[in-house]
């Protein structure tokens, strides 16, 4: 289909001439003869011709005048954005030293016939450090102050009949093993060699085992779980290894030891008496190796020293790097480096505009999308002078650009394990992957988009005001779907109410699937996330307003129902129904594509019953709904759950989210 013509200025020839006629007896009353024969009425409809055409060029504006007036009021196109993951690097054996990978260690998915190989570069350097243990304890107890603490002798472990019980005696949940490390092994791939007394785990499922392996992480998130990749042991039946992921660790003094704990801990499986152990299981030899390191990645090729030409001593220069588009870039940290003749080197800093630059600034600005970078210009003033934004390089130096990155796109949006070809050759290190997907891929921005966003950006004038400014401005940075804010609305001291001059902005995480089951993990705000929310809308706040960033309360919905099917239906229609009728439910009871409009279930919109009503009556050979119940509970896994009538009232910062279903068909 052809594209859709632009009116600036939707006026005919017609139009124009019946305006310059009505003027006519406000500015000239002697003239009354209006019909077309009057040649002053001729004059008329040949400058409205003049005009038409006019008119028509003007509606025929390209992109490029739009990108520049679009500049003109601070909208800009956004860069294509690099999705990111976190990706392990594996030693090819445990070292006795440090091993570091330095930052912007490449690494790629399978180059095919059909696909190029996607590189990912790492954000940081990280070093593989060999542990070192400083104690050993088991502790039981409800909280630290009343824990009971049994200190182990690690270095008689290995001498004949010496072994250690990982679990205090008592056998419940909240018991655990504590091991301390001098130094950090946050990120770290983590080995557990142990030798076991045969059968001392008994009574639990290898492949199950009560516990779970976790690391202090202090902060808010205090105790943080690890990935378990291996558990050759099967729960300590058995000699074997162990080997953990750990996420980031905290120094903490624990029972007097100052050090970086990893403890495993009983979990509530042990209370059921199905899945628990009967006594604690013993260790007879244990020793911890570092097998690898985890560190995070974005979809981005770097590039070093690019030469950029030779300056030629005249204001608003122009050059232009090799590769586009350019990814966003921190501040001041990746610059243009001038070389004097005589060996002296500047370094020049990256501005949005000229607008605050003086003469002997040492700045630029750069484009993403073409990789142009200007110079500061020069103005003629009114009186002969010439105003200088931002210094001029002395003519005949080189121009050098130190470092950037380039890629992005929807195209780095990989599955998990897809990395695996090391594109850096660093030694000791065999392989690599990532666990997770990569998410947050974007490409940049199109002109249609930024049309849309720019009456955004004219009412907020990048300050937030009122909830709608709050909103969109949260919503706008990387990983995040959704953001609702809530001002003092309600009395306080109600539930939801706040006090005046405080706002609370309440945010959805992206996810890398939202249409199936969400569980409650995937929907964690992040520390990371909230912080970067919290200090871009601390920059825009109104002064004397407290701002708070939180997570959502979620409710998770439990539908109970009973579907009557048509007579002489088959049990495989019988499975379709239910099928269907769980996908729906998971569909419309999702904070991310769920509501009456599917664009997520609203903040604190109310759930009735009459709607699942007519939603499982939609579903296809379903002659009619004989019951729906609605039960609620606070934790995704379905614990305590309440019953509702009618109605589920929400809190304005709460969203509906889909727990299990029981559908059954008659």
């Amino acid at each position: 289909m052809p594209l859709p013509t632009v009116r600036l200025d939707d006026r005919r020839f017609q139009d124009i001439v019946d305006e310059a006629k009505s003027m006519i007896t406000r500015y000239c009353p002697e003239w009354t003869d209006h019909n077309v024969s009057d040649p002053g009425v001729t004059l008329i409809e040949l400058f409205a011709w003049m005009t038409d055409m006019l008119l028509y060029r003007v509606n025929q504006i390209p992109d490029a005048m739009y990108v520049n007036f679009l500049g003109l009021i601070g909208v800009r196109l956004e860069p294509p954005q690099a999705a990111r993951t976190d990706a392990t690097f594996y030693l090819s054996a445990a070292q006795p030293n440090d091993v570091t990978l330095p930052k912007d260690t490449e690494v790629a998915t399978i180059r095919t016939e059909t696909s190029p190989a996607i590189v990912f570069t790492t954000d940081a350097d990280v070093t593989i450090r060999p542990p070192r243990l400083a104690g050993a304890f088991s502790g039981s107890g409800p909280s630290a102050s009343t824990r009971t603490w049994i200190e182990h002798e690690l270095p008689q472990l290995g001498l004949p009949g010496q072994r250690i019980p990982v679990f205090p005696p008592t056998l419940t949940p909240g018991d655990a093993l504590y091991v301390a490390f001098a130094g950090d092994q946050g990120n770290h791939v983590l080995a557990f060699v142990l030798t076991c007394e045969t059968a001392g785990g008994a009574g639990v499922d290898p492949t199950n085992p009560p516990f779970d392996w976790e690391v202090w992480r202090g902060g808010e998130t205090g105790w943080a779980r690890c990935v378990v990749e291996f558990d050759g042991t099967g729960g300590f039946n058995q000699s074997g290894e162990i080997v953990l992921r750990t996420p980031a660790m905290a120094a903490r003094e624990i029972n007097g030891t100052r050090a970086f704990w990893l403890r495993c801990r009983l979990n509530d499986d042990q209370a059921s008496g199905e899945n628990s152990y009967r006594v604690s299981p013993d260790i007879e030899r244990l020793s911890v190796e570092a097998r690898g390191g985890t560190v995070g990645a974005r979809h981005a090729i770097t590039v070093r020293d690019e030469l950029l030409g030779q300056s030629d001593g005249t204001p608003g220069q122009t050059f232009r790097l090799l590769n586009t588009p350019l990814l966003a870039r921190p501040p001041h940290e990746e610059n243009l480096i001038v070389e004097i003749s005589g060996g002296e080197v500047e370094r020049w800093r990256e501005e949005t505009d000229f607008a605050d630059a003086g003469r002997d600034d040492h700045c630029f600005t750069l484009d993403n999308e073409d990789g142009t970078l200007t110079l500061g210009p020069s103005l003629l003033q009114p009186d002969g002078n010439v105003y200088r934004f931002g210094a001029v390089p002395p003519k005949g130096s080189t121009l050098r650009f130190d470092r950037y990155q380039y890629g992005g796109g929807m195209i780095g949006n990989i599955p998990a394990g897809a990395l695996s070809v090391l594109k850096t050759s660093i030694p000791y290190i065999t392989r690599a992957i990532n666990w997770e997907p990569a998410l947050g891929g974007r490409n940049a921005e199109t002109l249609a988009h930024a049309k849309l966003r720019a009456p955004h950006m004219l009412r907020t004038r990048t300050r937030a005001v009122t909830a709608d400014d709050y909103e969109y401005l949260a919503s706008q940075l990387p990983g995040v779907a959704r953001a609702h804010c809530i001002t003092p609305g309600a009395q306080p001291g109600t539930p939801g109410g706040l006090p005046p001059g405080q706002v609370a902005v309440v945010v959805l995480p992206q996810i890398d699937e939202e249409h199936d089951r969400i569980t409650p993990e995937r929907l964690t705000l992040s520390a990371e996330l909230r912080a970067a929310v919290l200090a871009d809308l601390n920059q825009r706040r109104v002064i004397g307003t407290s701002l708070d960033v939180r997570a959502p309360q979620y409710q998770w919905v439990s539908i109970q129902t009973t579907l009557q099917l048509a007579e002489g239906s088959s049990q495989i229609q019988a499975a379709r129904v239910i099928a269907r009728a769980e996908t729906e439910l998971y569909r419309f009871l999702n904070p991310y594509r769920g509501g009456p409009r599917g664009e997520g279930w609203p903040f604190g919109r109310d759930l009735h019953v009459s709607e699942i009503y007519g939603l499982l009556l939609r579903v296809p050979d379903v002659e009619s709904v004989e019951d729906v119940q609605i039960r609620v509970s606070e934790s995704g896994n379905g614990a305590n759950p309440r019953s509702v009538g009618l109605r589920l009232t929400l809190l304005r910062d709460a969203l509906i989210c889909s727990g299990r279903h029981d559908v059954r068909v008659r």
